[in-house]
């Protein structure tokens, strides 16, 4: 899954980016409101962590910009305001959740998984699977039956975003852009070849699941 962070004090988004990867996220950074909005408008990520006092555009202008176009991607609001006020505004204007500096990394990190569970309708992102298949995305193992192996990287990141969303065929495009990042200079072809990759895997450990190329459209599992 990838994550928009869309906040001016560099030390932190980097601390938040580099917290996100551990836990198996993708993230891009923003440092100023127009930037921040611009990248929101896209619908391209999973969640959005939006900071209150940006240069050029705050945080509430870019959250009604989000509401205004019917993007339904959540939003986490940061900022160092805490009056009620504030978090209130936020919350009525459709933030999904609202969380005050400082704040602790472990903290972030629950509120995130949370809301992400939340939205997408998952229960448990720790454990996918499909088929004869299930994924830990936390010890990064891909298991059938008694055989495993391991993948970590863009590999469980495109596999993780193919298993969440099992039921439909996921567009070249949009896995590019959820993997990568919108602004990432990666080619879409760079997605074939992870999922070469992940073709690779799924044989090793004999499993009958296949990642199917749907001519023009994607690529979606079968069982």
């Amino acid at each position: 899954m990838n994550i928009l962070i869309v906040e001016d004090e560099f030390s932190l988004a980097d601390a938040v980016s580099a917290a996100l990867k551990k836990e198996g996220f993708s993230s891009t950074i923003k440092t100023d409101g127009e930037e921040g909005e611009y990248g929101a408008l896209t619908g391209s990520y999973d969640l959005i962590l939006l900071d209150v006092m940006l240069p050029k555009k705050d945080g509430f202008e870019i959250l009604h910009s989000i509401k205004e176009e019917k993007i339904k991607t959540p939003v986490i609001m940061l900022t160092a305001k805490s009056a009620m006020t504030d978090k209130l505004a936020g919350l009525e204007n459709g933030a999904d959740d609202y969380i005050t500096k400082p704040f602790s990394i472990r903290e972030l990190l629950a509120r995130v998984k949370i809301v992400l569970k939340r939205n997408n309708n998952i229960e448990d992102t720790a454990s996918l699977s499909f088929g004869d298949i299930t994924l830990d995305t936390k010890t990064a193992k891909l298991t059938c039956g008694e055989n495993e192996v391991k993948i970590s990287g863009k590999e469980m990141n495109l596999l993780e975003y193919l298993l969440i969303n099992q039921n439909q065929i996921s567009a070249r495009e949009t896995l590019a852009e959820r993997i990568w990042g919108f602004d990432s200079e990666a080619e879409y072809n760079n997605v074939e070849v992870y999922v070469t990759f992940l073709r690779r895997k799924l044989g090793l450990i004999g499993s009958n699941v296949k990642i199917k190329a749907v001519r023009g459209l994607g690529y979606r599992l079968e069982s």
